[in-house]
């Protein structure tokens, strides 16, 4: 009865803390995160934590974090999303400098004014594309290098802001539900739980292709209302790498080179060629390559690439940092910027991007919370002992609950995949494809994603415009995946 108490009091106070937010002024994205670092902050204090061995539970009572440990979590957090961050901030360097040479400007330009007489038929391309994308690549965030560039294009084409957040950032997100044979979250998962990628695959490119109808479907609505809306107020854009017209004739070729080699690297780099679909065409020449020798034994090619290199299909977020500075380079050497000029351009633009970094950041101090103190991992137990046979609501809430408190998919599955894979084994395929649509839906909808908080940042939006856009559409992705688990655990 002591832990249903405290419970209820630390989801009260948070409640009141959001009503405060809801009615507060300014950007509330700081303090909606905060909430939900207050929620598992107390949780410590209120449940016992324990873990799933074998599928069994153990608790091993109470881990109360206290305010020494608030360092700690810090530098947990950081740690854990470091490599992301520098990613994040280098695009932000190379965006930094794309601003400061006439291509890109020029480029920009003309795509802006293109799309301005085409906004419906190129939103829904972009959508589908970036969906598509997202739900075939290994890792969602290589796409976000392109992200800065199509925010440019859509707010000189006089989209809005929230219209625009939605068409890239939103995109990305929903891409992650309908997750088929990609995102790094289904490869850990999958990874924890020793499953194959083909795994519950059917259940998710149905899914899929319905989340997707309902985004496209749900923005043209939108944006033929937004057309017939009268006496509408120009906002003010918030790019953080708006760009001027470009005066003259400039030769916009050199830049769209460098985002054509920049798209083919991803999609040659990113898809899991081989793991996917059994293609080691990549591997093969990678060995080749790395093998390759100069002479009598000196192999350039791999002392050039490093340790760290990879076949293409297996590349990580580190190999991108690296191609874009080259890339950062490349278009400061066709811009013809000074090297102070180019020295410059990057840092102003890494700089543009600390609060989007920084929130994303603090998304992590909660993952961190439950991962010192498990008490998900009882949450799970008591949700999984209410019956003793597969119940797929009782699935799906508890994974929209593991889904909220953990940063990380791969982990979830660290946490509970025993359970879920012993236990509930019969019925794994539908319960992994209830963990990883919910774990989706969540980082669109919910303000503890880390890149929902990164674009609302990027775009200077609060969360409460956030919350009006898309409660709609998450409502109908959640009403989507009762009728369908319902079908297929009862029907089937």
């Amino acid at each position: 009865m002591g832990k249903v108490i405290g419970i209820i009091v630390v989801l009260v106070l948070a409640l009141v803390m959001a009503i405060f937010t809801c009615k507060s002024k300014g950007n509330d994205l700081f303090k909606w995160i905060g909430i939900f670092i207050f929620i598992a902050f107390c949780f410590t204090w209120v449940l016992p934590y324990g873990s799933f061995q074998s599928g069994e539970f153990y608790e091993y009572g109470m881990n109360r974090l206290g305010l020494t440990d608030i360092p700690q979590l810090i530098y947990y957090s950081v740690y854990f999303c470091l490599t992301t961050v520098l990613y994040f901030l280098v695009i932000g360097g190379f965006y930094g400098v794309l601003t400061k040479t006439k291509g890109y400007k020029a480029l920009v330009n003309k795509f802006a004014k293109f799309v301005s007489n085409k906004q419906l038929p190129v939103a829904i391309v972009l959508m589908i594309l970036l969906i598509t994308l997202t739900s075939i690549i290994k890792s969602t965030l290589v796409l976000l290098v392109f992200i800065p560039f199509l925010i440019s294009v859509l707010l000189n084409a006089k989209f809005d802001k929230i219209t625009t957040m939605g068409i890239t950032f939103g995109s990305l997100l929903v891409g992650s539900i309908s997750a088929t044979y990609g995102t790094e979250g289904i490869y850990w998962f999958n990874n924890y739980a020793s499953s194959e990628i083909t795994v519950g695959i059917i259940h998710r490119l149905i899914l899929g292709l319905i989340i997707l109808v309902l985004f496209v479907s749900y923005n043209i609505w939108r944006i033929l209302k937004m057309k017939k809306a009268k006496n509408k107020v120009a906002e003010v854009t918030d790019d953080p790498y708006e760009v001027e017209e470009a005066k003259g004739k400039v030769k916009t070729w050199p830049t769209i080179v460098i985002f054509a080699l920049l798209f083919i690297f991803i999609i040659l780099g990113y898809i899991s060629w081989n793991a996917n679909w059994g293609l080691d065409a990549f591997d093969r020449f990678h060995t080749w390559l790395t093998e390759l020798p100069i002479g009598k034994d000196f192999t350039l090619f791999k002392y050039i690439l490093g340790t760290a290199s990879v076949a293409f299909g297996m590349m990580e977020i580190s190999h991108m940092i690296v191609i874009l500075i080259i890339a950062s380079i490349l278009a400061a050497v066709i811009g013809r910027l000074k090297p102070s000029e180019f020295a410059n351009s990057f840092g102003e633009g890494m700089t543009k991007l600390i609060k989007p970094v920084t929130l994303y950041a603090l998304t992590y101090m909660v993952f961190i919370v439950t991962y010192m103190t498990p008490f998900v991992a009882t949450i799970s137990d008591w949700a999984f002992g209410l019956t003793k046979k597969f119940n797929p609501f009782i699935a799906l809430i508890t994974a929209l609950v593991s889904s909220i408190f953990h940063a990380d998919l791969g982990y979830t599955s660290y946490l509970v995949s025993s359970v879920l894979t012993g236990k509930f084994a019969s019925d794994f395929t539908l319960l992994h494809t209830i963990y990883v649509t919910t774990y989706g839906l969540v980082q669109v909808f919910v303000p503890v994603g880390g890149l929902l908080l990164f674009g609302l940042a990027y775009l200077k939006l609060d969360y409460k415009s956030w919350f009006k856009y898309i409660w709609l559409f998450a409502l109908s992705v959640l009403l989507v995946l009762v009728i369908y688990v319902t079908i297929v655990a009862y029907a089937m």
